[in-house]
């Protein structure tokens, strides 16, 4: 379960890294945000980290039981947990659109497979 849910998670992040890099504007009238020229400078200058995550689960998907596997997969569960605590407070702020919670619904789902995973 531990090497699907890297594979996942690293096919997600790289696609995330082309969309913040190409069209962040795209993403985020997804969730009902403005798309400004500051919010498309910070999601360009994200981009990267996805790269750099994608990168990161695509290696880490072989690796056994012990404590890499362990602290890979809560890093990951509080990644994704984190980002859609994020998206619940814009929601709840009224900066974000209710597609916003259908995201942090799948986000939690995939912290808790880490957690499970583990």
């Amino acid at each position: 379960m531990f090497a699907l849910l890297c594979g996942g998670a690293a096919v997600l992040c790289a696609a995330l890294f082309a969309l913040f890099l190409i069209a962040p504007g795209a993403y985020m009238r997804l969730y009902g945000v403005t798309a400004d020229a500051s919010a498309i400078f910070i999601g360009r200058r994200a981009s990267p980290l996805f790269l750099g995550l994608a990168v990161f689960f695509w290696l880490m998907r072989d690796a056994g039981p012990g404590p890499l596997q362990d602290g890979t997969a809560l890093a990951a569960a509080a990644t994704f947990a984190g980002i859609a605590a994020t998206g619940i407070w814009s929601y709840a702020a009224g900066s974000a659109s209710f597609a916003i919670l259908v995201a942090a619904g799948l986000e939690f789902a995939i912290a808790a497979a880490f957690v499970l995973a583990r």
